[in-house]
């Protein structure tokens, strides 16, 4: 409760100044410029000191690269590759090749339970071009209750750190390879693959994830993403999941169905239903959910709220309807 204070008066605070700048930065831009520097100055002392194991990272033409001062040209990401950038959703990571630092705050009113609980959750991935933006300093902290946003379904993003190692595509399967630590007794080694295709109208990935930790040893996970545009600025997105433990038997599933659209560069919304469910001890729906997520900048490219309001149906309780709304400030820092 302290550090969620702590930082309700940071946002508080900045939204103020943001409030009352002038045309002119204020200090609030200062401070995000300074700590933006910081993060990209430690990435390149990083990458001058990885760089240098030329076994490892470059080639004869990486060299030829480095000495021209030139860099590879690459096409512009899919348009559905920007709403996950916009929307930091699950896929952001294999998106996104900057280094960047979120820092979200959240406020969570849960009817059932008749509590509003705060939380906070924390990632950065520091990339380092040197080295062919092969290695990526990633640092993840998940609250359990953003954990229970999504349904306890995607347990692999749990809070760790550690180093990934992105592989050259081949086929154009894209893969990286990560080694970290969720705490000081649990390890984990994963890698992760992911193939994105057209097939008429639709922009389509599918993604496979395989991870061995100390605590629940071999875990694996599938993902499906079916994209269909309406127009430039909005899409239908259809993901199926699934994903099994060693340690628990059968698995668990996911669907969401879900309209992407943004009605400004800064802002955008969601409208999606989603279903939980498992294998084991039964095979039966856990969960139903209609949500709608709204997001926006605020004042600055770096600065927004989002709201998500919920109404879920869980077999905890009888699967009455239950409604639960999460409030949000998120600081991003990076271009």
């Amino acid at each position: 409760m302290i550090r969620f204070i702590i930082l309700n008066i940071l946002f508080i605070s900045v939204t103020w100044a943001e409030h009352n700048a002038s045309a002119e930065d204020g200090w609030a831009d200062a401070y995000h410029r300074f700590f933006t520097h910081k993060l990209h100055t430690f990435s390149y002392h990083l990458d001058e000191k990885l760089s240098s194991y030329h076994y490892l990272f470059e080639t004869n033409a990486t060299r030829i690269d480095h000495q021209n001062d030139t860099t590879e040209s690459k096409d512009e990401p899919p348009i559905n590759d920007w709403f996950s950038a916009f929307f930091k959703d699950e896929i952001f990571d294999e998106v996104y090749t900057k280094s960047y630092a979120l820092w979200k705050t959240t406020l969570k009113y849960d009817y059932k339970a008749n509590k509003l609980k705060p939380f906070t959750s924390f990632r950065a991935s520091l990339t380092l071009p040197k080295t062919r933006n092969r290695v990526n300093l990633f640092i993840e902290n998940e609250d359990e209750e953003e954990k229970r946003r999504r349904g306890d379904y995607r347990d692999m993003t749990e809070g760790s750190i550690g180093l990934r190692y992105t592989l050259p595509v081949k086929n154009s399967i894209h893969s990286f390879a990560s080694v970290g630590i969720h705490s000081y007794d649990n390890p984990y080694l994963l890698t992760h693959f992911w193939l994105p295709y057209d097939i008429g109208r639709w922009r389509n990935r599918v993604s496979q994830s395989f991870k061995y930790s100390n605590e629940y040893h071999f875990e694996e996970e599938t993902n499906f993403y079916f994209d269909r545009f309406t127009d430039e600025d909005a899409m239908f997105r259809i993901h199926l999941g699934r994903n099994s433990k060693q340690e628990i038997d059968g698995m668990r599933y996911y669907s969401t169905l879900s309209y992407n659209k943004t009605t400004n560069f800064n802002k955008g919304y969601q409208i999606g239903v989603s279903t939980w469910g498992q294998t084991q001890p039964e095979n039966e729906i856990t969960k139903y959910s209609l949500y709608g997520v709204y997001k926006q900048n605020i004042y600055r490219k770096w600065l927004y709220y989002e709201i998500e309001p919920r109404v879920e149906w869980e077999k905890q309780y009888d699967f009455e309807a239950n409604y639960v709304i999460f409030v949000s400030l998120e600081i991003f820092f990076g271009f």
